[in-house]
């Protein structure tokens, strides 16, 4: 379920949080989605970890696979 925050940053431009230093505030002017960033650190480091795991898999998965044209395996 997201939050009337999180749809409101989703819809409109992000607002940086009051506390955020400049490196965080040059990074959002960049163009960067700190969004992602700050729903990123509520998880913990473990849960991190998991996802960054499930990630490395996938592209595993995808760089083993084989291109299939016209039904010939290449």
């Amino acid at each position: 379920m997201i939050d009337a925050e999180t749809l409101a940053q989703m819809n409109g431009k992000y607002v940086c949080p009051p506390d955020a230093g400049p490196a965080w505030r040059a990074a959002a002017a960049a163009g960067m989605d700190m969004s992602l960033i700050e729903e990123n650190l509520k998880r913990s480091p473990w849960e991190r970890l998991l996802a960054n795991d499930r990630a490395l898999a996938l592209v595993r998965a995808i760089q083993q696979a084989k291109p299939v044209s016209d039904g010939i395996t290449h």
